[in-house]
């Protein structure tokens, strides 16, 4: 089966179920993640699962005996010839000046008649 890190989009082919600290061959993020399970569900950023406690962080690793890794997160693959999904992430945004930020809000509470 086909895997693919969340963190650096690196592909590779592991036989067998995935061990809780099995790491990407790439970067070397955790694979036994919330966010790489069948059951994960990204709109709440949570299980599916009514019998699983919940994580602190879904990105991290865990020990949830009901892991089964899937398209919870990136276990599919996508078409040749497609983009990363890390290159299709929005770049950050510079920080802003003070007075920008202060302009910003001001905006928000203007009256739209004038």
């Amino acid at each position: 089966m086909k895997r693919r890190c969340v963190k650096c989009g690196t592909d590779w082919e592991i036989k067998g179920p995935v061990s809780f600290r099995e790491e990407c061959p790439e970067c070397a993020a955790f694979v036994h993640t919330c966010v790489n399970c069948l059951r994960y569900d990204a709109t709440n950023r949570g299980c599916c699962s009514p019998t699983t406690e919940p994580v602190r962080d879904p990105s991290e690793m865990n020990f949830c005996e009901e892991f089964e890794y899937g398209p919870g997160g990136s276990g599919e693959t996508p078409a040749k010839g497609a983009a990363p999904a890390r290159s299709a992430a929005k770049p950050p945004e510079k920080p802003l000046t003070p007075d920008e930020a202060r302009r910003r809000f001001e905006d928000l509470f203007q009256d739209p008649k004038k």
